[in-house]
């Protein structure tokens, strides 16, 4: 095949790029350059990777009060702020990301329409991994009432990102220890919530080599695209040193200025909340 038709067909294709382990900074600032390759015309991209350590992700409009940073400092667990949304997440090695990242006009205009788009393949890629997923009429993965992948989506530049992640097993306790809350009572409330609505359940086995080939397979049916192994462009690696830079900056963290809550509110799962008056903790 000439080099023109090798080009022609990665245009068509769906670009697959597989990063491993990489660092909690790496593992944000890798889809964010790949969402700004997909604007300057790089082919749809699945993306997968592995954080090597735990970190804190928190949405991009998210009130970063609701992380406890001082106890964050002292695990040396860093925070990042992200492009999309949702609220804070806890995020370690025992989650495998993937990241769905396709032009803005491939997808529906209304919000619910594209993420409902671009995450019922996924769904089939965790049945495949040994958890008999579904998605809910809240958007939500789910296998019975419990949360087996966080997710988040939005638009960064002219493309449309999708991040998602298969949780192997999740650390309840590590996870409500970064939250800071008004109150011990409001503390115990989220850990039991998290503890019953978030990750699979206790002594569930999970395959993430399963679920990476069938998340190839069920993307490529879905976007009606043959998937390729590809690489960052020269453009993403720039991106990528320039995200690098702006998800270190405290300024970035910081965040955009937020009219401060009238009462404390955490988010466990769709439709499950914990809620506390700020100033009393009373849950």
């Amino acid at each position: 095949m000439r080099a023109e038709e090798r080009a022609a067909d990665s245009r068509a294709g769906l670009r697959v790029l597989r990063f491993g382990r990489v660092s909690p900074l790496r593992s944000q600032s890798l889809w964010h350059a790949i969402a700004d390759g997909v604007s300057a015309g790089a082919p749809p991209t699945l993306s997968f990777m592995r954080p090597e350590s735990p970190y804190v992700s928190v949405g991009y409009h998210q009130d970063l009060g609701l992380v406890d940073l001082e106890a964050c400092g002292r695990a040396a667990v860093p925070v990042y702020r992200r492009m999309v949304g949702g609220g804070a997440v806890y995020l370690d090695e025992h989650q495998l990301f993937f990241q769905v990242t396709v032009p803005a006009a491939a997808v529906p205009a209304a919000r619910s329409d594209a993420l409902t788009r671009l995450l019922t393949p996924a769904v089939a890629a965790f049945a495949a991994a040994g958890l008999p997923a579904h998605l809910d009429s809240s958007g939500e993965i789910v296998v019975g009432d419990r949360k087996v992948c966080g997710h988040g989506a939005g638009q960064i530049g002219r493309a449309v990102v999708v991040v998602g992640n298969l949780i192997e097993r999740f650390d309840h306790a590590a996870a409500a220890a970064l939250i800071r809350t008004p109150g011990d009572d409001t503390a115990a409330e989220t850990l039991r919530l998290m503890r019953r609505y978030v990750g699979p359940e206790e002594g569930s086995s999970v395959d993430p080599v399963a679920f990476e080939a069938a998340a190839v397979r069920s993307y490529s049916h879905a976007l009606g695209r043959e998937p390729f192994e590809g690489e960052l462009t020269v453009l993403e690696h720039g991106a990528l040193e320039r995200w690098d830079r702006r998800l270190e900056s405290p300024e970035w963290l910081a965040g955009p200025s937020l009219r401060p809550p009238s009462s404390w509110q955490l988010k466990v799962r769709s439709g499950v909340f914990v809620t506390a008056a700020a100033a009393s903790g009373e849950v």
